[in-house]
């Protein structure tokens, strides 16, 4: 049966987002007996639903095909999810608790003691863990790139370790970003979503929430366009009554671009921070890789003292043939030998801090510029990816470099290249999915746009929950941090519910 164009409906939780911060609420509030509502701009798509090739896979899931950019002279490309899952259907499922120093800063600078209070927290993130089959990546799934970087630390000395990931059944399919054909990643999609659905909480897709409705200082509902599934152009209109709180989830971008719309102003869409990356790829003749085996990402080497994190990314055929250097015969000469190839890639804790404001056609406008210092420390982490490549076995390594780096090196002293390199904006090619800041929470609204219970200090029973409210970034992929976070602050409003009928 066909789905009405306009939609109304209501319920005592409307939550906006089905990604790690929204699904986790859902899922809090859902099995405290409540009456919860999410709502998704992406489709909801079964795993077998999802196409195989990677393009078309994240065609469907990316927002905009990852065309969302920073302004400036060299605009970095956002990655977010589009689809229910949220970012955590495309990703491969790092799992990684908050580090002791971010949460301590947190508790001095900004007042979130009781938020990301120790005892609590760990508890919440053991919960978590059990719910998601959080487990270290096991030495029969790693595959020749994780086990490439592996050799590269045992002859460097250097700190690396599997991946710890949601993901303890992982048959090693290399596709997370397509979706885990076997449903052994735990993503919100797989988890967390059915598992709110199964206590009772519903699901509306393809509904784009254009604005929150606000009465006499207060959130009641939001209103919004039905896509259509094919074209997601607007085919209706909806609105959505929310009887106890709106809880907006969309992510770092698209939250405060919503808040915005919605008249919120002040810190709202201030200080919003990133990991930018940036990968190399590098061929082994000698031992052929076979990226087409194993964890999408099983590796890393944690490098927070230096302010950057390095983790294997193995990529589909289609995807790293671009990645390849070279053109005519010699390029294809390396595409008939792609199982020789490795990528790598580096995740950076930039101190750059910018803003988003809704664009004036449509979409988000991203004011982001790294400074000299996020440069250089990614510089840093480049050239020393270039000489793991070469000490694990490699006889070339692809940098995809401007500034008169070669497109292909064959020597490991040529990583001095890389370090020692002053580059021009753009002749570094960044990507950025770890994202943050946008309505920071603190115990002060001069210094955040939500209190430190995740409500909006401007307006009543309006919560956001998802990376927004973290006050800065941290060095580590975010996902498990924000299921925490989000974990603490629903369970405080399902308490309060519970004390508000017995009373």
């Amino acid at each position: 049966m066909a789905r009405p164009k306009n939609v109304r409906d209501e319920a005592d939780f409307v939550i906006v987002g089905t990604g790690a911060g929204g699904a986790t609420a859902a899922r809090v509030l859902s099995a405290a007996g409540l009456d919860v509502l999410m709502l998704e701009e992406g489709p909801n798509l079964r795993v077998e639903d999802r196409p195989r090739e990677a393009v078309d896979a994240l065609r469907t899931a990316l927002r905009g095909f990852g065309t969302t950019t920073s302004t400036g002279l060299a605009p970095i490309p956002f990655l977010q999810g589009c689809i229910v899952g949220g970012s955590t259907a495309i990703n491969s499922g790092i799992i990684w608790r908050m580090p002791e120093d971010v949460r301590r800063d947190w508790i001095e600078r900004f007042g979130l003691g009781e938020l990301v209070e120790e005892t609590g927290l760990t508890k919440a993130f053991e919960i978590i863990e059990e719910e998601l089959e959080v487990d270290v990546t096991r030495a029969d799934v790693l595959g020749g790139n994780s086990e490439k970087m592996a050799l590269a630390c045992e002859k460097l000395g250097l700190p690396g370790k599997p991946i710890t990931r949601n993901a303890r059944r992982c048959a090693g399919a290399n596709q997370c970003l397509q979706g885990c054909p076997t449903r052994a990643r735990m993503s919100m999609d797989n988890s967390y979503v059915p598992r709110a659905l199964s206590d009772g909480a519903r699901l509306h897709d393809l509904m784009q929430v254009e604005r929150v409705i606000i009465e006499e200082g207060r959130a009641v509902g939001v209103r919004g366009l039905t896509l259509d599934k094919e074209t997601r152009q607007p085919v209706g209109s909806f609105e959505v009554r929310a009887r106890r709180a709106v809880i907006v989830a969309c992510g770092a971008i698209q939250t405060p671009v919503l808040l915005r719309r919605s008249g919120l102003k002040g810190m709202v869409g201030e200080r919003f921070q990133a990991h930018p990356g940036a990968a190399i790829v590098g061929r082994f003749p000698d031992a052929p890789v076979g990226m087409g085996y194993g964890a999408t990402q099983g590796y890393e080497v944690p490098m927070r003292e230096r302010g950057f994190k390095i983790e294997s990314l193995s990529l589909p055929p289609e995807m790293l043939a671009t990645r390849i250097a070279g053109v005519g015969a010699e390029w294809q000469e390396r595409l008939a030998h792609m199982d020789q190839f490795a990528q790598w890639a580096v995740q950076s804790r930039f101190k750059a801090q910018g803003t988003v404001r809704p664009g004036l056609f449509g979409g988000a406008s991203i004011r982001y510029n790294p400074l000299p210092s996020d440069v250089k420390q990614i510089q840093d982490a480049l050239a020393l990816m270039v000489r793991m490549m070469f000490v694990a076995g490699a006889t070339e390594v692809h940098p995809g470099l401007g500034g008169g780096i070669p497109d292909v090196l064959t020597s490991i002293d040529q990583a001095d290249l890389i370090a020692n390199m002053r580059p021009k904006p753009g002749e570094i090619h960044l990507v950025a999915s770890h994202l943050f800041g946008t309505a920071c929470a603190a115990d002060d609204p001069r210094k955040g746009a939500v209190r430190p219970d995740l409500m909006s200090w401007d307006v009543r029973d309006l919560y956001v929950m998802d990376a927004c409210v973290f006050p800065t970034n941290m060095g580590v992929n975010p996902q498990h941090s924000i299921m925490g976070v989000v974990w603490r602050a629903a369970s405080k409003l399902a308490n309060q519910e519970r004390l508000a009928k017995s009373a």
